[in-house]
């Protein structure tokens, strides 16, 4: 692929076509570039989080499954920034001379590592959930007796609460129905918390899914850019499932900015945009392919 691949995008002279139609104001790279960087640095606030919710959690030996349930959102954070930047490398950074087989074969096994790990990560969002649903229902009136047990309070996902005896007192007023209480790793919940961490734990596996669906629809994109056959099939059923996909995490987004916290939040709304540019990426890419192509026919 010529220069223009990389220039064109941040030109706003409005020459021909593709840049009239693609043209990109010259702060674009900027605004990009940043987006990518507060997405890597979610990688320590989510390890952050999961950290500290897992220290304050009892549980036994630690095995990988426990680990993968502990750690699920900073796994799968940072296959997701590996991928996010080997699809930028791919569709837009190198030129199609430098994607010689060799590089081609290394950038197919980093996704396919990646892949893996988004994989695994979502395995960690249901064994979280399955872990969560252990709980059972106990009388409000043994909350006392779970604190003094060294039981922690969900309030959230990633928070518990370390009760004194005068905490749990004043709880007791609060816990008009029964207590939600997980005994393998030791915490209660109240009723609302814990219809609410519910639902977020839902958004969590349902988001991990669609996400998975993303990537395979722009994996098999890039595969089918310079295609001739099926092309166009291709891409008329991957845009329409890209609307759904698209629509879904939207809607994840505004639960999250509602029922969540700002970190759930910001990091959907990132991600939406994060693969709004790589989706851009294919498209000039794909428009640029079709002129050559064009070009060459007519030569």
């Amino acid at each position: 692929m010529s220069d223009n691949r990389r220039t064109r995008p941040y030109q706003g002279n409005g020459g021909d076509g593709l840049a009239g139609i693609l043209a990109w104001p010259h702060w674009f790279a900027l605004f990009k570039w940043s987006v990518y960087l507060v997405l890597t640095l979610n990688i320590g606030f989510f390890f952050q989080e999961e950290r500290q919710a897992s220290m304050q959690l009892t549980y036994g030996a630690i095995d990988l499954l426990l680990l993968l349930e502990l750690y699920a959102a900073t796994i799968d954070t940072t296959a997701w920034v590996v991928l996010l930047l080997v699809f930028e490398l791919e569709t837009f950074q190198l030129e199609d001379q430098q994607i010689t087989p060799g590089v081609s074969r290394l950038l197919i096994a980093i996704r396919l590592i990646c892949f893996g790990f988004i994989v695994t990560a979502m395995i960690g969002y249901v064994l979280k959930t399955i872990a969560f649903y252990g709980a059972e229902p106990l009388a409000a009136a043994e909350i006392c007796s779970l604190v003094a047990a060294g039981y922690t309070q969900m309030v959230d996902q990633d928070v518990f609460l370390t009760l004194s005896l005068a905490d749990c007192r004043g709880l007791l007023a609060e816990a008009s129905a029964p207590l939600m209480v997980q005994h393998e790793l030791q915490w209660f919940a109240l009723a609302p918390d814990f219809s609410a961490v519910a639902g977020l734990m839902w958004i969590d596996i349902a988001n991990a899914g669609v996400w998975i669906l993303i990537v395979l629809l722009i994996e098999l994109d890039v595969q089918f850019t310079g295609a001739r056959l099926g092309y166009e099939t291709w891409m008329t059923l991957s845009r329409i499932l890209k609307v759904i996909a698209y629509s879904a995490l939207v809607v994840f987004a505004i639960y999250w900015g509602f029922a969540g916290t700002f970190l759930d939040f910001e990091d959907a709304f990132l991600w939406i945009m994060a693969f709004v540019f790589i989706e851009r990426n294919v498209v000039i890419w794909e428009k640029e392919l079709n002129k050559t192509a064009a070009e060459g026919e007519i030569q």
